[in-house]
């Protein structure tokens, strides 16, 4: 059954980092997203972080303070700064609006990871500044302007699929560290969970649809922010499953299953004892291996029922029909 875990705190694939999330996802050593409060990065850093800061400073390019990075960048793109400066303990290189007078919360990297680091654009576009800041009192030591030009981004699916099913979305974007393309019910305002994939494995992505059909957006959100950049509608149509066995069959028997149905992730044909709960199985085949499937009998005779059902969805069996063990 998949493991759900959320795109912003770390996640899947390589949970990534940042982000969304900082972790797997993200910006790598870079502080792009290790603060979420509005206190310095010089505050903000751990004792053990100053301590390698300061162990690194000595190594590090040294000098009057200089920042040297594209004059204009997508919004949402990752790009590198290369600087020189004092590189003293807890010193920063940070991205701000052009009005900014101090930091606050903005992606920054410390100068102590070496040159040329790497920040992401915000997703706003407009006039904003790279600083060099001294880490000792937060004082800018150097100034860059930059412009944020408009997000610029595209996704392509089906205008409807089958529940439960799996398909391909295909994208284009500034592919940030942590970028996802999801799928959400309409009027979501942020991802709960729902299926998803990160930009950085290419496109087309694949999806699951929900059990539950309606109305559905996919959605493209960048690592450093929870907003969507991109919508689609999608429309999710009840799924449709069939199955089709012997009526009869020999205790211990190998016997074929046809059947009809989204075959998602870990979807699978079983036989259970008839009225067993949801979620019983004995011998099973997943439907990924093909069609017809071939099962096997228990070897005790008796009312059975052959089952399509999913790991990944617990508590429903999507279909049944009854089999007598001889």
């Amino acid at each position: 059954m998949p493991v759900i875990s959320s795109p912003r705190s770390g996640a899947i694939g390589s949970a990534v980092a940042v982000l969304l999330l900082v972790s797997a996802c993200g910006g790598g050593g870079q502080a792009s997203t290790q603060s979420s409060t509005a206190a310095s990065p010089s505050t903000a850093a751990s004792a053990s972080t100053a301590a390698s800061a300061a162990a690194s400073a000595s190594t590090g390019p040294t000098g009057p303070a200089a920042l040297d990075a594209p004059q204009e960048v997508s919004a949402g793109t990752e790009f590198q700064v290369a600087w020189t400066g004092p590189n003293a303990a807890k010193d920063y290189v940070t991205l701000v609006l052009a009005s900014a007078t101090k930091w606050t919360s903005e992606p920054y990297f410390y100068t102590s990871a070496g040159t040329p680091g790497k920040l992401v654009a915000p997703v706003v576009e407009g006039a904003y500044a790279l600083w060099y800041v001294k880490g000792a009192d937060d004082t800018i030591l150097a100034r860059r302007a930059i412009t944020v030009k408009p997000f610029v981004g595209t996704l392509k699916g089906p205008n409807s699929v089958q529940a439960g099913s799996t398909f391909d979305v295909a994208w284009t974007g500034p592919n940030g560290p942590s970028d996802y393309v999801t799928i959400v019910a309409a009027g979501a305002t942020q991802w709960t969970d729902e299926s998803y994939f990160y930009t950085k494995g290419g496109s087309p992505g694949k999806l699951t649809s929900a059990i539950s059909p309606g109305a559905y957006e996919l959605w493209y959100v960048t690592g450093n922010s929870r907003a969507p950049q991109v919508r689609q509608p999608i429309t999710v149509n009840p799924y449709v499953v069939t199955l089709q066995a012997p009526a009869t069959v020999k205790a211990g028997a190998k016997f074929q299953v046809t059947w009809t149905g989204p075959n998602g992730p870990s979807d699978y044909i079983t036989i259970v004892a008839a009225g067993a709960a949801a979620g019983s199985y004995l011998d099973y085949a997943y439907t990924a291996s093909g069609n017809p499937v071939t099962i096997t009998a228990p070897a005790a005779p008796g009312n059975y029922e052959v089952r399509y059902a999913s790991d990944r969805v617990k508590g429903i069996t999507f279909k049944s029909i009854p089999i007598v063990v001889n």
